[in-house]
């Protein structure tokens, strides 16, 4: 029992390290992360057309802060492809400043204000093979990337609007720093339209919004863990004393107090771990890239605080000590019960969790099962790629403004690039499974829609049996729609009607774009043969008839008949994209290198980093809840172990409490489940228990519910069986002598 205690001493340990390690790691990219609003005081430029170019916004901006020798700070998050997060700091330097006092060099210098102004240089906490790196920042634990480059540099990714901060004293300072530039910006835009008059107030952060670090990562689990670890470091103090029992009896038979017993079971453990524990915290301290003298007080600190935490656990095994006569001990007995009652309550809450996540395990095994079957249905998928994931890029700190604006950009300005070169779009999401759910009492009519590339690839018929062709140049709003339809001819015109409406005083509205006089074409329906069956490009529609719509009504997209609003969220959903990216010779690499210009151009090349064929993304899908599942088992794993080893002591604990009354029913031939009626009848009631509480739970008991409970249910009885066969062959001869 004992070497199971120093186990779980050194996870104790390890884990307090690990701890104060993330805490110092969070704190130190915090500061960073927060620096601007610590030293300067913030103001937000507009999202106004009139401002958003930088060529002609950045000049005046600069001459403002250089009339009054005050700096510029514009803070940036950037999600890389990897999930890791980039934390930019834009500066523009005119004067002296206290920025870089919160930044320390491995090697090089600190940005000039010259550097931020004429020059592309920039400092990094990665060592970059670039002329331009004039310095490499000192990170704790290496394992963050840090990088500031000049303010200009900002609009390569950047829309000018959005939050910047001004190295100054007080509001009053900022005021006059408005002024000055609202000024500026007047002389110079009232030559373009008079009737132009921005006001200090347009460019006044009133609210500062708190926002947790990106880059930092949380604690709640490890804190979670470690408080578990305590709780079991608890248990197994008790079970020592428990087993050590008689051993104690003899020594305090011996005239030895209390705490001297206590030190020669426990204590003295705990002693000699809690030496090694700090000797050997303080030589790792040394071995953390750019450690800091805070970090290795921290984690000095929080190893004394576990171990203090860890005494006052063994406290507990002190008061049992205490309670130990020397008279019971000597006849044999223990007090067990309240030690059964602790470990079966244990074992309650571990089978039941154990259940629930048997539940989620098959969930699991399911969705994985539907998805490899569906996949073999998405060959002719091979052609086709899709832009996943969509990242957030450098347009984090700008939400919510900047993100929507690249959602419009791709669906506005995008689609016809992606459209000529042939990329098929199919938007079927209102027959996804969750929507029909979710809509299942709609009264209007569903549809899908598609764009000529659609057609000409996956072609539908119409009465006479031909192939539907639609020129891109049509304006008229066409539907196709079957002709078992017919009767509601004009229920269907009068729905799109509306429909249409609707989309275009989105786009006056909401995106404040003109609408052109062709989009007021009329509604044409063009008539098709039933029983067509329509590839949803979707695998979330209809899987069990693999994708398929049997006769949809269908909206036929082209440039001149759709709005940007018709075209909205085309990408970004993965599988699930109406849009599917036709590729070179089925090549995703080589496709995306044509398209990378077109990208940079319209500042998307941050946003869509990665092209991947479209059965590649669902393999992506199937890896992730492989791996979900593996995580799944791995914890149960270790929930199974721990309720062996509780089913364990439950026994040793129960037949304790037994002995005498089970070994004389065995001696008169009882058999196995009469000698340990007391214990089956206990089992019994406690899985009905068990049961209710997880149907409370879940708020269902169905058949994968059912299994998870059957196979923990088989795991405790083959448990169970084995341990009462084993204690009792261990103690019976013991207990005949009266040991």
């Amino acid at each position: 029992m004992k070497k199971i205690v120093v186990v779980f001493l050194i996870m104790a340990s390890v884990l307090s390290f690990y701890i104060s390690f993330k805490q110092t790691d969070n704190e130190e990219i915090g500061t960073i992360e927060a620096l601007e609003e610590n030293i300067a005081k913030g103001f937000v430029i507009p999202d106004d057309l009139i401002l958003a170019n930088p060529d002609e916004l950045y000049p005046l901006l600069f001459e403002t802060a250089r009339e009054l020798k005050i700096n510029i700070f514009r803070p940036s998050i950037n999600s890389k492809p990897d999930n890791s997060v980039e934390v930019i700091k834009y500066v523009l330097l005119t004067g002296d400043t206290n920025f870089f006092n919160h930044f320390h060099l491995k090697s090089g210098h600190f940005l000039t204000a010259e550097d931020t102004q004429k020059r592309n240089l920039f400092l990094s906490s990665a060592k970059i093979q670039d002329e331009n790196q004039v310095g490499v920042i000192k990170d704790f634990g290496g394992n963050h990337l840090i990088t500031i480059k000049p303010l200009r540099a900002s609009y390569e990714y950047l829309r000018v609007a959005g939050p910047y901060f001004a190295e100054v004293s007080d509001d009053k300072a900022l005021g006059h720093f408005l002024e000055s530039f609202v000024q500026k910006l007047n002389a110079y835009y009232k030559k373009y339209n008079n009737q132009i008059s921005y006001s200090p107030e347009d460019f006044k952060k009133t609210k500062i919004e708190p926002v947790e670090s990106a880059a930092a990562s949380s604690l709640a689990y490890l804190t979670y863990s470690h408080d578990i670890i305590l709780f079991i470091i608890l248990l197994l103090f008790i079970y020592c004393i428990f087993n050590e029992s008689k051993k104690i009896g003899i020594l305090k038979m011996h005239g030895l107090s209390n705490h001297r017993l206590w030190y020669i079971v426990i204590g003295r453990l705990i002693t000699v771990a809690f030496m090694l524990t700090m000797i050997l915290s303080l030589i790792f301290t040394f071995f953390i890239e750019n450690t800091t003298h805070i970090f290795i007080y921290n984690a000095l600190k929080d190893e004394l605080k576990t171990y203090a935490l860890i005494i006052v656990c063994s406290l507990v095994s002190y008061f049992y000590i205490s309670k130990i006569k020397i008279n019971q001990i000597i006849k044999n007995r223990k007090d067990t019960n309240g030690l059964f009652i602790l470990n079966w309550l244990l074992k309650v809450v571990c089978s039941i969790l154990l259940v629930i996540m048997g539940h989620s395990i098959f969930g699991q095994y399911i969705e994985i099962s539907k998805k490899q079957k569906n996949l073999s249905h998405w060959e002719q998928g091979k052609d086709y790629g899709i832009f996943y994931p969509l990242y957030t890029g450098h347009d984090q700190n700008n939400l919510p403004g900047g993100f929507p604006e690249q959602i419009a950009v791709i669906n506005s300005d995008l689609y016809p690039i992606l459209n000529k070169r042939g990329s098929v779009l199919i938007n079927a999401r209102q027959y996804e499974e969750q929507a029909l759910r979710l809509n299942k009492d709609y009264d209007g009519i569903r549809s899908v829609k598609v764009n000529n590339n659609y057609l000409r690839e996956f072609p539908v018929y119409d009465i006479r049996n031909n192939p539907v062709h639609v020129s891109e140049d049509t304006t008229n709003w066409i539907l196709l729609v079957p002709v078992k339809y017919q009767d509601r001819q004009a229920q269907i015109i009068d729905f799109f009607k509306k429909i249409k409406k609707s989309y275009v005083d989105a786009e006056q509205k909401v995106l404040h774009r003109d609408v052109p006089d062709s989009i007021q074409a009329p509604i044409q329906i063009v008539w098709l043969a039933n029983d067509q069956k329509i590839f949803s490009f979707n695998p979330d529609v209809f899987p069990a008839e693999n994708n398929l719509i049997l006769d949809p009504i269908i909206e036929v997209i082209t440039e001149k008949n759709s709005l940007t609003v018709y075209r909205d969220s085309i990408l970004g959903g993965g599988s699930t994209d109406p849009l599917k990216v036709k590729l070179i010779d089925r090549d995703t690499a080589l496709t995306y290198k044509s398209l990378e210009p077109e990208l940079r151009k319209l500042r998307l090349d941050d946003n869509l980093k990665q092209l991947v064929t479209v059965d590649q993304y669902m393999l992506e899908q199937l890896y992730s809840l492989e791996k979900q599942m593996n995580q799944l088992w791995l914890i149960s794993l270790g929930m199974v172990s721990g309720l062996l080893f509780l089913i364990s002591q439950n026994i040793i604990v129960f037949f304790h409490k037994n002995q005498q009354k089970i070994v004389v029913r065995r001696l008169f031939g009882t058999d196995f489940f009469r000698t340990y009626k007391e214990y089956v009848y206990l089992f019994v009631m406690t899985w009905l228990f068990q049961l209710l509480v997880c149907f409370m739970v879940k708020g269902t008991v169905d058949s994968r519910m059912l299994t998870a409970s059957g196979i923990v249910v088989c795991i405790e009885i083959v448990a169970s069986v084995i341990a009462l066969l084993t204690v009792e062959k261990r103690n019976k001869v013991k207990i005949l002598k009266g040991g």
